[in-house]
């Protein structure tokens, strides 16, 4: 896999990791649960996910394993939002976008169509990614959300800190009970406060083993807040679909979508 990244502007850079263009000629690998989403622009043709061929702009947001067969050669730019940004460039909420596959136009109507006819009349990778980046920062403008509660910083503070944190403790600085937490924090992001620890430790662990290309991983799934060798197996399968045993290969250390963090 050839894979390069560009840094967003500052404009956007609380909201979006990072750009970056993805070139494959082999099989790609399965795509375990994440915290973020994707925005992808192919640049040949898109693939296939459950039998359904996608469009050539469209969104990625699973917080379920999921498997993409393509026949040809995959090669697209992709916008990585970080957890739960994506909400302040969106009409719709995350409880109506995770696992979907939504396309740019079903997102954003004419102005998507607009945007996806703009990067069809340019060729430059560099000039694709600033019309990208202007179509973001207005939709930014637009949607942006205003809240009482920064549950910005709700999940920014439960995405860097899974393995120590405590959610009645959490739920207790937002002056919520956890109740009322529990309920707002879903409506915001799609899932539990429970479930996104679940899938940040396993996104992390899976990161750190792929990144070293360590086949000794016991130690790393412990470091991450796994009790032991069986309850990383358990719920690395129920997450995954798979053994750790299975993915964790010489083909996967070097066929991922995985970068080192930027900060």
């Amino acid at each position: 896999m050839n894979k390069k990244y560009y840094k967003p502007s500052k404009n956007l850079s609380s909201y979006v990791d990072r750009y970056f263009i993805c070139k494959q000629f082999e099989k790609l690998p399965l795509i375990l649960p994440g915290t973020g989403l994707e925005l992808l622009f192919h640049i040949n043709e898109s693939f296939n996910i459950n039998n359904q061929t996608l469009s050539e702009a469209h969104i990625l947001c699973p917080r379920e394993h999921l498997k993409i067969n393509t026949n040809s050669k995959v090669n697209y730019i992709a916008v990585r939002f970080k957890s739960g940004a994506f909400r302040h460039f969106s009409p719709l909420g995350h409880t109506e976008i995770i696992n979907s596959y939504l396309s740019v136009e079903d997102l954003w109507k004419n102005s998507g169509k607009t945007l996806i006819s703009k990067l069809q009349e340019t060729s430059e990778i560099n000039d694709k990614i600033q019309l990208i980046e202007q179509f973001l920062i207005s939709k930014l403008s637009k949607y942006q959300i205003k809240e009482t509660t920064n549950w910005d910083g709700v999940i920014t503070s439960l995405y860097k800190n899974f393995n120590t944190i405590n959610l009645q403790e959490l739920a207790c600085n937002t002056n919520l009970s956890y109740r009322q937490f529990e309920r707002n924090f879903k409506q915001h992001f799609g899932i539990t406060s429970k479930k996104f620890q679940r899938i940040t430790r396993l996104q992390n662990t899976v990161k750190q083993v792929l990144l070293s290309k360590n086949t000794h991983y016991l130690h790393i799934a412990l470091d991450n807040g796994y009790y032991d060798q069986s309850h990383f197996i358990k719920d690395f399968f129920l997450l995954s679909g798979t053994k750790p045993s299975n993915y964790f290969t010489m083909d996967n250390f070097d066929n991922h979508f995985y970068y080192e963090s930027l900060v």
